[in-house]
């Protein structure tokens, strides 16, 4: 963005759904505490908060037997990020969390500009959301420690290179959690 004062910051909380296997002691379950930090300081800050999840219909001609079917219990948000009374939620049909919904929107009416990233995975949905957020003029900033590649066989350096797509090709900035605290979920 050209213009670099910052206006609204929204959290944006990528498939961190039940279909998606967060369970105690899964791989990559140590990274749901982060996201709940996240969400905790983005409240304290009167941030919103939205969770943008995977949702798939029967009429999806997909292959495979697709777990994000609209209904299940699938599409819920994980119970550790409960409860979501204040958050909006808004599904995705794709790759980016701006795939064939109303995201875009949404953040238009709030007067968002800045659009803080987080969930899974940074080689895929985290990447694709911020590549639609940068050409939707949004400043993009991903929460570092609040992604995950999250496929436990992924090749070692999967994230970085997607992150490194971020920092260089979007001018994107990569942060861990407490410094995107401390830079854009100030408490009011």
């Amino acid at each position: 963005m050209a213009d670099q004062t910052l206006k609204k910051p929204v959290v944006i909380i990528l498939d961190m759904a039940n279909g998606y296997g967060w369970k105690p002691g899964s791989f990559g379950y140590d990274m749901v505490a982060r996201v709940r930090q996240l969400k905790d300081a983005a409240y304290t800050a009167k941030v919103q908060v939205i969770h943008v999840n995977s949702m798939r219909r029967p009429t999806d001609n997909l292959p495979g037997q697709p777990s994000m079917m609209v209904g299940s219990d699938n599409l819920n948000v994980i119970p550790e990020l409960q409860p979501v009374n204040k958050d909006i939620l808004i599904y995705k049909r794709f790759l980016s969390g701006f795939s064939h919904n109303d995201l875009d929107y949404t953040l238009r009416t709030m007067g968002c500009d800045t659009v803080l990233i987080a969930g899974a995975s940074t080689d895929n949905t985290v990447l694709w959301t911020a590549g639609d957020a940068h050409q939707y003029r949004y400043r993009v900033v991903i929460v570092e420690d609040c992604t995950i590649v999250h496929r436990e066989k992924e090749p070692p350096g999967a994230k970085e290179c997607a992150l490194r797509i971020i920092r260089n090709v979007l001018r994107g900035e990569v942060l861990p959690l407490h410094e995107v605290t401390a830079k854009y979920l100030k408490a009011t």
